[in-house]
């Protein structure tokens, strides 16, 4: 299959192989020591500032922890939180463990809860998850260990909010420090931060789980290009490629007998979005004919080299209520180009796509989508952008008022985030009404039946109106020495958790 060689990739490789070269030596396969590669250095290490999953990676499980947690299958099961109960789906009392420390010794106590809380609902300081919080009203102290959270209505996901990444617990006194120390209750600390090299995290002898964690160090490596992770591998300067290796590498791998290879699903749904509060992606017509433009076969093969699932809404099939509508609105050129006849633009249009190349996975999808969508007359190029531009010009972070970009591609690894659609001032910027009157009907549902049932009819009318294109599902794709255990397989939401990661003895 054709490999994607550029002039980017190669300078990138170069870039990379001279990092290697005058970083700081970094002993692998170390008893007790783990190294791990991942594309994407943080931004910051403050789960409350910013959406990045690359922060997620490093903090979410390993360094901080929330109430309640989902386990590699899943499930939700009690972690901060011994237990709760609720009595209307309103109202719902934790009791905390007792015993747990936060890093620096002191106990975590509801006081600590209601903080975290009120500073996720408060919008003065721009949690980016601030809206899953709105339906908290209050947040009340019964006692050190026991915390009452009062809703103004029913909110379906609100126990799920609670184990998201956004909702993990850390003392008061800490909060200034967030971005850099990020301080908690989990299996590790942070105790080294290089910038464009690694970071260093260090067990947490004091640990509340007992026998966790199993690993006394951590590094974490930032190598973004595939070939130069695959490079690592294969010379022993990593241990474990976690977000990295190119899909193209996988078969080979499975045939070394130096690695084993995970490959298992995520939640990291591959998305082409538009920016719909600008012409002509503000006309549904256009929009259904760049879906109907692109062959999403074509697309997985030559990205992923066919690893992934294809994907017809932001709903994948990690997700208990996921229906598959990938083919509701088909591939059919002829179609895409009446559309746009039908919305004024016979001729087509020019476009650009803004594209983060940390990502391996974006350009190779731009560069094959380009050419599909030259087939209709829509003339796109492929601008790429450092992921700071990327967050403050198309996601728009404070202090942008309005998105820089018409057409973007980017994983969204968060689970169950439908409701990015239901918000208006989201990227996306699609304002839906109807859509929104669904999401908010479902989100008072607990019963579990009607609660699908609106679901279903959330994931037809995203196909049907098309306010992005759903690519496909990005496979976890892990590859790790012979000997590593406890790497999870399925990510059922965006975490690296290494609490039981060990090496086999």
């Amino acid at each position: 299959m054709k490999r994607l060689p550029t002039t980017t990739v190669i300078a990138a490789l170069c870039a990379a192989a001279v990092a290697a070269a005058v970083a700081a030596p970094v002993a692998a396969q170390t008893p007790g020591t783990l190294v791990i590669q991942v594309a994407t250095e943080p931004p910051g290490l403050d789960l409350t500032s910013n959406p990045s999953s690359a922060i997620a990676a490093v903090v979410f499980d390993n360094v901080q922890e929330g109430l309640i947690k989902i386990d590699r299958t899943g499930k939700m099961v009690p972690w901060l939180a011994e237990r709760w109960y609720t009595t209307d789906s309103k109202n719902y009392t934790f009791f905390l463990r007792k015993g747990v420390r936060f890093h620096n010794g002191r106990e975590v106590k509801a006081a600590d809860v209601k903080f975290a809380l009120d500073r996720a609902v408060n919008p003065e300081t721009k949690h980016p998850y601030r809206t899953q919080y709105d339906a908290i009203q209050d947040v009340i102290v019964k006692d050190d260990h026991t915390v009452t959270v009062a809703l103004k209505r029913v909110d379906a996901t609100f126990l799920y909010t609670m184990a998201r990444q956004g909702s993990v617990i850390y003392p008061r006194e800490a909060v200034d420090t967030l971005k850099s120390q990020p301080m908690g209750t989990g299996p590790f600390t942070v105790a080294e931060w290089i910038r464009n090299d690694r970071i260093v995290l260090v067990k947490n002898k004091d640990y509340w789980v007992k026998g966790l964690p199993k690993l006394d160090r951590v590094v974490y490596r930032f190598i973004p290009d595939s070939n130069a992770a695959l490079a690592a591998l294969k010379a022993g300067d990593i241990d474990v490629s976690a977000f990295g290796i190119g899909p193209e590498s996988v078969d080979e791998l499975k045939k070394d007998a130096r690695f084993q290879v995970i490959v298992g699903d995520t939640t990291n749904d591959v998305t082409l979005s538009m920016n719909n509060s600008k012409k002509p992606y503000s006309d549904k017509r256009v929009r259904l004919a760049i879906t109907h433009a692109i062959n999403k076969d074509e697309v997985l093969k030559g990205a992923m080299f066919g690893h992934g699932k294809i994907l017809g809404s932001n709903v994948d099939p990690t997700n208990p209520y996921f229906v598959d509508v990938s083919k509701r609105v088909a591939y059919d050129p002829d179609k895409a180009k009446k559309l746009l006849a039908e919305a004024g633009y016979p001729n087509g249009f020019e476009a650009v796509f803004k594209v983060a190349p940390q990502y391996y996975y974006t350009v190779r999808s731009a560069e094959v989508i380009v050419s599909q969508l030259a087939k209709v007359g829509i003339r796109a190029s492929i601008q790429q952008i450092e992921w700071g531009q990327w967050l403050s010009q198309v996601f728009c972070l404070a202090p942008c008022q309005n998105p820089d970009y018409d057409m973007s591609i980017i994983g969204h690894a968060e689970a169950f985030d439908i409701g990015n659609f239901a918000n208006p001032k989201y990227y996306f910027r699609w304002d839906s009404a109807a859509f929104q009157k669904l999401y908010q009907d479902s989100q008072v549902t607990v019963d579990d039946k009607k609660r699908r049932e609106l679901y279903v009819q959330m994931q037809e009318m995203l196909a049907d109106e098309a306010p992005a294109v759903w690519l496909y599902m990005h496979p976890r794709l892990v590859v790790t020495k012979k000997g590593v255990t406890g790497i999870w397989k399925d990510l059922p939401l965006p975490v690296l958790d290494l609490s039981e990661v060990a090496w086999q003895k």
